[in-house]
Parts: structure tokens; C-alpha cells; sequence
């Protein structure tokens, strides 16, 4: 009777045992097929190392870490690989496990040393999980993005002796993702250009003489395009005369004015001539309030005056 109970447990025990394996087994292979990198690793070291600071004294992990970076690195180097998966040795590009299982700083550069710093701050404070955006160095030096999961094995809160770290590629999705931040700030940079041409519009009168019709606020920033915008016509058209119509502006301050003078200036030193044209009743009086020196610069009542005299039938242009 005891010898039938001890082979019937024995039987059991086998098949147990047997359950265990294929489980363990099945784990194995979706380990093995992830297609994300997992790395199992031992950070029992890591953890003691830490705990015989806090006995030391130290209160502030972070604070002390922070001016103690050999720490950081030395804590890197207590963490023990024990195994990693065929996406891992794909993403470091090792050609065996072999070349992984030495340790973290194979792969780790600058940025992967400052989130093991965070880590340890967040591991060290009762933390189970850990994760941010990183990035890390393949061994042939290609720089890969990815997110950066650590968290603690069930029942190693105490002793962090299993840890399971997985590496997630988000190379492709930053490189999109740079690239469509480019293609909007060029979108942007163009809008910006057409509508600085819309707002300083040049229309040639003939081959000697533009008009730059300014309608709104002048602000610098407007006179700035405008200054920009004029030389560059003056000088691409090979224009002797370049007429400012000031008919659509409001008011005008001494940013302005001084932008006016600073263009006409600008203009007389590529060899031509500007003729403001189109002085409101209130802008008048205001550039009279301000003190504003405007005889250098030749002035029409309304723009079609202006055109005539820069035609010559008003009169001589000034040369």
C-alpha cells in the first residue's frame, strides 16, 4: 500500500515536473521571438551598493549621485546581464549573446547614462517600474532611439536580484517624426516669405522706376522687410528711382520714419533715388511733432505726382 502512494507520487512529481518544463519552455520561445528587445538581468549589487550609501548617511540620492557621477557608472557596471533575445542582438547589431552579456556600458552613451541616473533615483525611492524616451549606440556606433522600460521581477522587491528591461526602437518614428517637424517650419519659413512679398509688394513702372505701395502699421519689423525687400528690387531691376507710397498708412512713429530715412540712405548708396509719396494730412503732422528730417528725401502729395516727376514730366529728376 505505501509502495502504490509513492509511485503515485512520484507519477505526479514527473508530471509536475513536466508541466514546469513545457511552461518554462513556451515562456523561452516568446521570449526568444519578441519583437521587442528584452533584456533579464541581476541588479542585486546595485541594490546593496545603494543601501550601503543611505547606511553611510546620504539622504539625497539624487543630490549625491548628481555630484558623484563615478557612482552612476559603477552602479552601471555591478548590473549583471544574464540573458537577452535575438531583437536585442538585432537592435546593438552582436552577432551573439556573448557580446551583450558583459554589461550595460556596451551599449549605453551619454544620454542612456543620464535616464540609469533617473532610474536609480526612482528605483532607489520604491519604485517597481521605470520608463523614458533614450537612446542607445549599436555596437557598430549607430545611435538608435527607444523607449526604456525597466521594472522589477515579482517577489525581488527586496533584492532587485531579477530585473526585466526592454528596449523599444522609435528610430523610424523620431526620424518621421523630425522630419515632419522640418517640413513645417519650411512651410512656415514660406509663408513667412509670401506674405513679407505681400505686405512689401514692387511693381515696375518701366525699366528705371518701382513703386513699393506700404498699406497698414509700420512697425521694425515691417522695416526691416521693406529696407530688405527694396534694395533687393533696386538692385536685381537696376532702378534709378524707387518711389515709398505711404497713401494706406495710418499713422507713423519714429521707428518708422527712421526706417524711411534708413532706406532712402540705403537706396542713394546702390545709386538710386527714393520718392515718398502718398503723406496723409495726419501723418504730416506727426512727422512734424516728431522733428523728423525728410529733406534728403524727395516727397509727392499722391503717388501719381510721384510717378510723373520720376517719368520726367513734372519736371527734372534729381540725379
Amino acid at each position: 500500500m505505501a509502495s502504490g502512494d509513492t509511485n503515485e507520487e512520484v507519477t505526479l512529481l514527473r508530471r509536475r515536473i513536466d508541466e514546469l518544463e513545457k511552461r518554462e519552455a513556451r515562456y523561452r520561445n516568446l521570449y526568444e521571438s519578441s519583437p521587442i528587445s528584452l533584456w533579464e538581468e541581476d541588479w542585486s549589487a546595485v541594490k546593496a551598493h545603494l543601501n550601503q550609501l543611505l547606511a553611510s548617511g546620504v539622504t539625497d540620492l539624487d543630490k549625491y549621485l548628481a555630484a558623484h557621477v563615478e557612482d552612476v557608472f559603477a552602479c552601471v557596471g555591478m548590473v549583471k546581464v544574464i540573458d537577452v533575445n535575438k531583437a536585442t542582438l538585432d537592435l546593438c547589431r552582436a552577432v551573439d549573446k556573448k557580446q551583450l552579456l558583459g554589461g550595460l556600458h556596451v551599449v549605453f552613451n551619454e544620454a542612456s547614462m543620464q535616464t540609469f541616473h533617473r532610474e536609480l533615483i526612482a528605483i532607489g525611492q520604491g519604485a517597481t517600474t521605470f520608463e523614458e524616451e533614450s537612446s542607445i549606440s549599436t555596437l557598430d556606433g549607430e545611435v538608435r532611439h527607444i523607449v526604456f522600460r525597466l521594472a522589477v521581477g515579482a517577489g525581488c522587491e527586496q533584492t532587485w536580484e531579477r530585473c526585466f528591461l526592454s528596449l523599444l526602437d522609435i528610430t523610424d518614428r523620431k526620424r518621421a517624426e523630425d522630419a515632419l517637424r522640418r517640413s513645417q517650419e519650411e512651410t512656415i519659413l514660406a509663408h513667412r516669405s509670401v506674405l513679407a512679398k505681400l505686405s512689401t509688394p514692387v511693381i515696375p513702372i518701366n525699366d528705371r522706376v518701382i513703386v513699393m505701395p506700404l498699406v497698414g502699421a509700420l512697425d521694425t519689423m515691417r522695416m526691416d522687410q521693406v529696407m530688405t525687400a527694396l534694395l533687393d528690387e533696386v538692385q536685381r531691376t537696376r532702378a534709378s528711382i524707387a518711389i515709398l507710397d505711404i497713401t494706406g498708412v495710418p499713422d507713423i512713429d519714429v521707428e518708422a520714419t527712421n526706417g524711411i530715412i534708413l532706406a532712402a540712405q540705403a537706396v542713394r548708396l546702390l545709386g538710386a533715388q527714393v520718392v515718398l509719396t502718398g503723406i496723409q494730412p495726419v501723418v504730416a503732422r506727426r512727422l512734424i511733432e516728431l522733428g523728423s528730417d525728410l529733406s534728403a528725401i524727395v516727397t509727392r502729395g499722391t503717388l501719381q505726382t510721384g510717378i510723373a516727376y520720376a517719368m520726367g514730366t513734372e519736371g527734372s529728376p534729381m540725379r
